[in-house]
């Protein structure tokens, strides 16, 4: 864990697999492994490594909230949404941080994006967006749910709002590069994806990074990372 805070991640990664291996049961060491694992593409093995931490006797209020708000992204990242979805609807029945929020709003617009229905998602990212209409990703996930809704004019405002607080924000930056391609606005399209794509890419990003690659192409935009294998940085929603 002290390697961790000192970025010096692959060290840390190789003593936190051989703890595991040895039958390490301390919560945060679990919850930790678990998000390198997401970072690293392995979200089977993260949800392996956290549900060990969930069966530890007296978890801290802190440490339950940290593992349980990742072991609900694992199961996102493994296709689980439903799986995702109960573990955050137990999760805000105890804890509506900003944080919470935000994951679980995506999570529910993910879930219309099955089903069609976006009523409950709505319902739960206005409430968020009135309970901390600064929180970047409570906004890129309002700003996303009008987008799919149609509704650009707000869409547009949301992202901007979003990337003036976090202005390397991934998601956002696709988002309104749409929606600049489709005003005619190529010039800022093309600077909002240039930044994106030069941008180590996080593994909690809700926007493929392919699907950015395709629409830089669209308007003469190479990938400026091509032929170097992508590294998932720190999660953006988590």
């Amino acid at each position: 864990m002290a390697l961790q805070t000192t970025r010096n991640v692959e060290k840390a990664f190789a003593l936190y697999e051989k703890a595991y291996e040895m039958g390490c049961t301390d919560v945060y060491a679990l919850a930790a492994y678990g998000v390198l694992l997401m970072r690293r593409r392995q979200p089977e093995k993260a949800v392996e490594v956290l549900k060990r931490g969930t069966k530890q006797p007296r978890i801290k209020p802190e440490q339950w909230g940290y593992l349980y708000q990742n072991l609900g992204l694992a199961y996102w990242l493994s296709g689980n949404l439903d799986r995702a979805l109960r573990v955050y609807s137990r999760i805000y029945e105890r804890l509506t941080t900003s944080t919470v929020r935000g994951s679980y709003g995506f999570l529910l617009i993910a879930k219309g994006d099955e089903t069609g229905d976006y009523e409950k998602a709505k319902a739960f990212n206005e409430e968020a967006l009135a309970y901390d209409d600064e929180d970047p990703i409570i906004l890129d996930n309002m700003g996303q749910l009008c987008y799919r809704l149609g509704d650009m004019e707000r869409a547009e405002q949301l992202f901007e709002k979003a990337l003036s607080v976090r202005p390397t924000q991934f998601d956002s930056l696709v988002y309104l590069a749409r929606i600049r391609i489709a005003q005619g606005r190529t010039d800022e399209a093309r600077e909002m994806l240039e930044k994106a794509l030069n941008k180590e890419y996080s593994a909690f990003s809700t926007v493929k990074r392919e699907l950015a690659v395709e629409l830089a192409a669209s308007i003469g935009l190479e990938d400026p990372q091509a032929g170097d294998a992508a590294d998932p940085a720190s999660p953006e929603k988590a």
